[in-house]
């Protein structure tokens, strides 16, 4: 075993804020909400309209009580400079558990296809409230980095500030402060029975840095209803322009029905490399 303080977390950091979409954990607001600027002038009926439709959707967003979530998820990942048929696809499923002091979250990815190719895929994401682990089957390393120290009371979920920034699972107040929220008209291709909400992250936003927009289709009714069950975030590149589409979607969906703490555990497989980042092995700025 090895310490790699310079291995990068950032493709774990994407997988995270995915998972934590569905998480709908409750999160205090410590910042004061910037004051609008005053109106020019009234809003229409259609705009006022649309937004109380907002305000109701983000309202039973923030009140979808998620204790422990289990799905199927598909994961897509499209580039601006694909060719038709390159878009890769993975497909696996998800764990999530709510706890004191942090949720727990895993993704097991089992295949993947290219184009017409597939193939299977040892893929594994995991969050345990301390350390993120990553298992990679192609390159037979496990990369376990320290997030937080032992004790720490700060909560990576929380939006603009946390490792793991998540644009659901905050309080109404979080989500206006970073996005300006609206409501899609519905599609034909929509997941049935949802609302479509567009995000786009304000200008001085930390969500801003990585995303162009955010598309989020809420569950409307039934057992589900107040949950994401899919995800579309338009990332950015370097230089600030969008350059990809990660499509997430949700099905099967266990809510609440409980499962084995246990899940939550990545072990070394045989001939695996094992590489460990801690925090104060990381170089600090002075």
């Amino acid at each position: 075993m090895r310490t790699n303080p310079g291995t990068s977390i950032v493709g774990g950091m994407i997988a995270a804020t995915a998972l934590a979409v569905v998480a709908a954990c409750q999160t205090p607001s410590d910042r004061t909400p910037p004051q609008p600027a005053p109106a020019a002038q009234p809003p229409t009926a259609e705009a006022a309209a649309q937004s109380e439709r907002v305000d109701t959707i983000l309202t039973r967003l923030e009140h979808r009580e998620v204790r422990d979530l289990h799905a199927k998820v598909r994961w897509e990942t499209a580039y601006l400079t694909d060719e038709p048929g390159e878009e890769e696809k993975k497909f696996g499923q998800i764990w999530y558990l709510q706890q004191a002091p942090v949720a727990k979250f895993k993704v097991r990815f089992e295949r993947k296809v290219v184009g017409s190719r597939a193939e299977p895929l040892q893929e594994e994401h995991l969050f345990d409230g301390r350390w993120y682990v990553e298992l990679q089957g192609k390159g037979k390393t496990l990369t376990r980095n320290e997030i937080r120290r032992e004790g720490d009371t700060s909560n990576p979920y929380k939006l603009g500030e946390g490792e793991f920034p998540l644009p659901f699972g905050q309080k109404k107040a979080d989500i206006l402060r970073e996005f300006d929220v609206t409501l899609v008209p519905p599609a034909s291709d929509d997941p049935a029975e949802t609302d479509h909400l567009r995000l786009m992250p304000r200008p001085e936003s930390g969500t801003g840095r990585q995303y162009a927009r955010l598309d989020f289709w809420i569950a409307r009714q039934g057992r589900h209803a107040g949950l994401p069950v899919k995800v579309q975030a338009g990332k950015k590149d370097g230089a600030g322009a969008l350059n990809s589409t990660l499509t997430i979607t949700f099905s099967d969906i266990e809510l609440n029905g409980g499962f084995s703490s246990g899940v939550f555990v990545i072990e070394k497989p045989p001939g695996f490399e094992e590489i460990v980042e801690r925090l104060d092995d990381k170089p600090t700025d002075d």
